[in-house]
């Protein structure tokens, strides 16, 4: 028998455009709640069969879009907020338990999209400030995974994907068209990129069992490539930590087998390393 379910919408302005579902028997505690001060902006939310669900949709500006989607899980909570011009944000949490996406755009053009698919304790946080930011996270058939991405500045990429047993992974972007990749799948995987600057890269791609990678990245054109993998499926420990200051840095690090560590300083002009075990 559904109970204590709670519908909140506000529209001020032009053309706004707001669709509000939730259904079931057998849901409840369930808010949803949407707001739009502007012109021409479009939220959707639909909450089925969930406990304890929240979803949070505020867009001040033109253009906007929203689209939020709960299913099959319980205790999950959407909350998205955009101010400004044409940001678009895409949220799915389906089949999962205790989920939680978070997303927050102030700008133009910013573009955040966020899965949850088959899932337990998963946690997407994403927050955008600048001009045509983008970060897309997938996280999909695992266990407590954790995505994290903070972008501020102007034509920065974020893209992470996440699918096993307790990942971590954290992108923090400050500056203009930085670009960051990251892939993990297994499990107790970790990662942190910090770039900070102009036109930084990084490439990061951990598989099977306890690799850790960071990289910091602080300058213009810096780039950093890192590939862990196990042993024909045996799974490893490895772990790199890179720090680049300057411009025209590379750094490529690729990691195969078990329990080799990689760590790789720069500070200057044009350095390069590449180191494979």
């Amino acid at each position: 028998m559904a109970q204590q379910n709670s519908v909140y919408q506000y529209q001020e302005g032009l053309d706004n455009f707001a669709a509000t579902q939730q259904q079931f028997d057998g849901t409840r505690e369930n808010t949803l709640e949407q707001e739009q001060a502007g012109a021409q902006n479009t939220a959707e939310a639909t909450q089925q069969q969930e406990t304890d669900s929240a979803i949070y949709q505020q867009q001040n500006g033109a253009f906007n879009e929203a689209l939020v989607q709960q299913q099959y899980g319980s205790g999950n909570e959407i909350y998205n907020v955009q101010v400004g011009t044409e940001n678009r944000v895409t949220s799915l949490q389906s089949s999962t338990y205790g989920n939680l996406a978070r997303t927050r755009q102030i700008g133009f053009g910013n573009e955040a999209g966020t899965v949850q698919l088959n899932g337990n304790f998963n946690d997407t946080r994403i927050s955008q400030a600048g001009i045509g930011n983008v970060a897309d996270t997938l996280q999909n058939t695992g266990f407590h995974l954790k995505s994290t991405t903070d972008q501020q500045g102007n034509d920065n990429t974020a893209s992470v994907q996440q699918s096993g047993v307790d990942h971590f992974s954290a992108v923090v972007q400050q500056g203009g068209f930085n670009k960051s990749t990251v892939q993990q799948s297994g499990a107790l995987q970790e990662s942190e990129l910090l770039q900070d600057g102009l036109a930084n890269q990084a490439y990061l791609t951990q598989e099977d069992d306890g690799n850790q990678a960071s990289s910091d990245q602080n300058g213009n054109f810096n780039q950093v490539v890192i590939r862990q993998s196990g042993a024909i499926g045996l799974g490893g420990s490895h772990r790199s930590v890179v720090s680049q200051v300057g411009t025209f840095n590379a750094t490529a690090i690729s990691q195969n087998g078990i329990s080799a560590s990689a760590t790789v300083t720069q500070f200057g002009t044009g350095n390069s390393v590449s180191l494979s075990h």
